[in-house]
């Protein structure tokens, strides 16, 4: 077995929380520090800790590593602490100006589930949702409390930008929208399905459990680089979605989340995330029909790919044509008129007419 392979099978036994076996004892130092690798890129690190210590099987790893995971599980913890504090303090001065924000991804799993421990999910920034009308002043809140703009994004962006605080530490993802395709799950609709929460005095909202789904397999598969066409794993996000569907349960409509994303031809994309979920996290296959062979098919190929790094750098130039010519963009953009292979045609000439070929070729290798 692939090394990458044999990692992410130990992996993924150690997340669902098996016992540990005979195999776990023996593992030599350097195969649980190839396991480690693989947490700290997909940052699954204090997740794998809370997991051995919630199954007993710490022992079956060397004291060192035993170590090791502890002190970034803890330092994690006060780290998410932190960021909650600055989220509510946000919060705060928002609720102030008569705008009631919500929280997304993993800033709201620091108040509302799916984990028994915040300290679970790593994170690099805090998602904020607010009203498009009060986007401008959201923003005049973030710069009285010393926010600076980091980084602007481009017109039509589902977010504006990136803001940051010196010592703080997270920056604030500030959205008008939750993803890019934001035809497939606008925020107009998620406001009306959220419920308010309440924490601290202060007041925000909360995306639905079928939401937080529909959000979760969007950025994972199909936001920005697309890695439903790419062929990619992120390990982070399979995890999530096993824990949103565990905590959740029955509060999420899998027969809405199946006919949204199959309106928009995005069913193998759906299928094949949760069939990672399934095959990874031992996520209980939660909709109505089986699996099909399509999305059994392309989780053998993200397996592959991620065994092979070489082929998965390869992939990427096809994967980002298919994500930058889906059927859900260009109907959203062309509407009926032209077809698929008209829709197609039309973009591509004046994605070049104005882009130039350099441009274009450089959109087709990017690799983030």
């Amino acid at each position: 077995m692939n090394r990458r392979r044999r990692s992410l099978a130990i992996l993924a036994r150690c997340l669902r929380e098996s016992p540990a076996d005979s195999a776990d004892a023996a593992l030599s130092a350097t195969a649980w520090m190839k396991v480690f690798e693989m947490t700290n890129d997909h940052l699954l690190t204090p997740a794998l800790w809370h997991a051995l210590c919630s199954s007993g099987n710490v022992p079956s790893l060397p004291a060192d590593a035993s170590e090791y995971l502890a002190t970034l599980y803890l330092l994690n913890g006060k780290r998410n602490g932190v960021l909650r504090q600055q989220a509510i303090e946000l919060i705060g001065a928002l609720n102030e100006r008569a705008i009631v924000p919500a929280l997304l991804k993993g800033g709201l799993a620091l108040f509302d589930g799916p984990y028994a421990d915040p300290a679970i999910r790593m994170m690099r920034d805090l998602d904020l949702l607010v009203p498009a009308q009060s986007r401008d002043q959201a923003i005049a809140v973030l710069e009285r409390l010393g926010y600076r703009l980091r980084q602007q994004y481009a017109a039509g962006h589902h977010a504006f930008g990136d803001f940051s605080r010196p010592n703080d530490p997270g920056s604030i993802d500030l959205h008008t929208e939750l993803v890019d395709p934001s035809h497939v799950l606008p925020a107009s609709e998620v406001w009306r399905r959220a419920a308010p929460r309440e924490v601290d005095g202060t007041r925000y909202v909360a995306p639905s459990a079928t939401d937080r789904v529909m959000h979760n397999v969007l950025h994972a598969q199909i936001h920005y680089l697309g890695s439903f066409y790419r062929g990619e794993l992120h390990l982070q996000q399979i995890y999530e979605l096993a824990a949103l569907a565990r905590y959740f349960g029955p509060e999420i409509d899998w027969s809405f989340v199946e006919q949204r994303l199959g309106a928009h031809r995005l069913t193998s994309a759906l299928e094949s995330h949760l069939f990672a979920a399934h095959r990874l996290f031992g996520l209980v296959w939660p909709l109505a029909r089986p699996v099909t062979a399509g999305a059994r098919l392309h989780f053998l190929r993200c397996e592959v790919q991620f065994d092979l790094p070489a082929l998965q750098r390869l992939a990427i130039p096809w994967g980002n044509l298919r994500g930058a010519l889906a059927w859900h963009r260009m109907h959203a953009l062309h509407g009926e008129a032209g077809g698929p292979l008209g829709w197609r045609c039309r973009h591509l000439f004046q994605y070049l007419r104005k882009k130039g070929i350099g441009a274009t070729v450089g959109r087709l290798m990017r690799t983030q």
